[in-house]
């Protein structure tokens, strides 16, 4: 496409301009001065389209670079903490999900992670990068109270736990590992530290979860799991009509939020006096025992009684009647016959915690009662 009379600097600038768009510069005109071949012509429009897109692109990635520059000035992150803060080393999905829980119980962090977060992942966390056990020293080891490790290389989380623990022997150490074999070795390593296996935390939850109910979460605690769980009470379920109390010394479950069929307004640690029916919800804390309780219908029996000897008052009897229907779950018209004939001792057997509870209640309203073990529960 060699063109007559045009110098090489000529053709080098007319190629600049067409690449920056000027196609309409260089032919806009209706009729030519020169004649040009159409072959010319049609390879300086492709030059012209080409040199569009390509500044197109040229301008984007810089927009994006210096969007991204000015992003990072005005979020930088905050400095490392000086004392009482909690390192976590590792920000994979179980590291940042811990230190977004962590951050929402307002407990001050700091991260450290082989390579760079996005900005816009916990974005409020002092950040450092680079080799794990050398980045330790920068994280202010001797001021800190405790130290995460959650990685996905259970031999370097041993590595950085000795590293941590050498820097500061009181530091509570959070160790995940995965092989429960590596998990025995690493408790008798490191006594004080506690150690997280991954893959029997899931069984606990996968097996609670075959139960059919619902796992909302689970933690640690004394050595054992302890699993948040949600039930739907049906008639046929094991926790269908019994007292709150009854469930929990019963199962061995702690209820902490109950909401009625009617869906009234959630109550977090309800009483125990509340009657479970069929459509209400219920979560509690169990472990995998209490669960298996609930799953059998398999409840610790009842072994005390309440005797009642005296009411001081005619107003007491009402109020009496109303307590024991109340707290031992039997009908009113039961409880009322029983105060008729006194002393006498009621008709139902309680937990101890129960019989308690119930002395304490009818001594309130005026009426003389003991609880004591049931005689025929040490046969």
């Amino acid at each position: 496409m060699n063109y007559p009379d045009i110098t090489l600097q000529d053709a080098f600038f007319t190629t600049a301009v067409l690449l920056l768009g000027g196609y309409g510069d260089l032919f806009g005109q209706v009729k030519l001065e020169l004649p040009i071949p159409l072959s010319l012509r049609l390879f300086s429009l492709l030059l012209a389209i080409a040199g569009t897109a390509f500044v197109g692109v040229l301008y984007a990635l810089l927009t994006e670079r210096l969007l991204t520059a000015k992003f990072q000035l005005l979020k930088r992150r905050p400095p490392v903490p000086k004392e009482e803060h909690i390192v976590i080393v590792g920000l994979g999905r179980v590291g940042q999900r811990t230190a977004t829980l962590l951050q929402e119980m307002r407990q001050s962090l700091v991260g450290l992670n082989s390579t760079n977060l996005d900005p816009t992942i916990l974005p409020t966390m002092p950040l450092l990068t680079g080799k794990l056990t050398s980045t330790l020293a920068k994280a202010n080891l001797q001021t800190a109270k405790s130290v995460i490790v959650c990685t996905d290389d259970e031999v370097a989380n041993l590595e950085i736990a000795l590293t941590a623990c050498q820097q500061n022997p009181g530091l509570n150490l959070v160790i995940r590992v995965f092989d429960p074999r590596f998990s025995k070795s690493i408790a008798q390593l490191l006594p004080y530290a506690k150690v997280l296996g991954a893959y029997r935390l899931s069984a606990a939850a996968f097996s609670a979860a075959a139960f059919g109910e619902n796992i909302l979460s689970l933690f640690r605690l004394n050595q054992q799991t302890v699993l948040v769980t949600e039930y739907q009470i049906t008639e046929t379920d094991t926790l269908h009509r019994h007292l709150l109390s009854d469930v929990s010394y019963g199962y061995g479950i702690v209820p902490i939020l109950y909401q009625s069929a009617q869906h009234e307004p959630e109550q977090w640690m309800p009483s125990g006096d509340i009657r479970v029916g069929s459509g209400d919800r219920l979560v509690v804390l169990a472990t995998m025992e209490g669960l298996r309780n609930v799953e059998q219908g398999k409840m610790t029996a009842k072994t005390w009684q309440v005797r009642v000897t005296k009411v001081l008052t005619q107003d007491a009897q009402f109020e009496a009647t109303m307590a024991i229907a109340r707290i031992s779950g039997c009908e009113i018209d039961a409880a009322t016959h029983a105060l008729k004939t006194l002393p006498t001792t009621l008709p139902i057997d309680l937990y101890p915690h129960q019989a308690q509870r119930l002395v304490l209640q009818l001594r309130r309203v005026q009426v003389v009662a003991e609880a004591f073990p049931n005689s025929s529960s040490h046969d």
